[in-house]
């Protein structure tokens, strides 16, 4: 599964240039032009926004939709963090959720640089915001993810159900209503209630294809 995070970042950089020249001519170039022209940090923190955007709506897709939970729900049959749990991913869940979260930074004209950076950055944050640490990161934690944060969104916990889909920034789990940070505390139990995936990882490639995992969905736990 780490080799597949890989795959995905090496192929988000693959397809750079053929992507930008498909949507080249949608009308986007005097946009296109004016964010290029931005300094790097301005362009980088919109990049980071642009892309979480686009993460957080996909994400959150993925808790709600019953058969694209199947997925995803691989991913939160974890029961305790560390920094590969990031990579604990099914393919399909994968592949979608990074497409479309690259998508603006193919349509927006970002620099090649801020491109690259951001590859960079997204697969450090994913690996930090697993990791097993208790570490609270002072007043970051109230900006940016940090693993107390993305903690939370694993947790067996009902009330923490639906929140905490962002992958960089708090402010916009805030902004839609969806932001779970209490004080001082974190997750006691991670995973789901009723976990029924077979053991293996090709077992649990194949397994959401042919069946409902019949698990409640930690954000929905009426979807059965």
């Amino acid at each position: 599964m780490f080799k597949a995070q890989l795959l995905v970042q090496y192929t988000a950089a693959a397809v750079k240039m053929p992507a930008e020249l498909f949507f080249s001519d949608i009308g986007m170039q005097q946009v296109q032009g004016i964010v290029s022209d931005m300094p790097f940090f301005l362009q980088l923190f919109m990049a980071m926004f642009a892309a979480d955007l686009f993460q957080y709506s996909i994400h959150r897709l993925f808790h709600g939709n019953k058969f694209l939970w199947r997925f995803h729900a691989i991913h939160h049959s974890i029961k305790q963090v560390d920094w590969i749990a990031g990579s604990r991913l099914h393919l399909v869940d994968i592949f979608i959720t990074r497409s479309i979260s690259y998508i603006p930074l193919y349509v927006l004209g970002f620099s090649t640089e801020v491109f690259y950076v951001y590859l960079v950055i997204v697969s450090i944050q994913a690996v930090t915001v697993h990791a097993n640490t208790r570490i609270e990161f002072g007043f970051l934690k109230y900006f940016l993810v940090t693993p107390q944060y993305h903690h939370w969104h694993h947790s067996k916990d009902a009330k923490t159900h639906n929140k905490n889909f962002a992958v960089h920034f708090t402010f916009i789990d805030r902004l839609f209503g969806t932001y779970y940070l209490p004080e001082d505390e974190w997750p006691e139990e991670m995973g789901l209630e009723d976990e029924k995936f077979p053991k293996g990882y090709f077992n649990q490639t194949i397994y959401p294809f042919l069946k409902d995992p019949k698990v409640s969905s930690p954000r929905n736990p009426s979807t059965r």
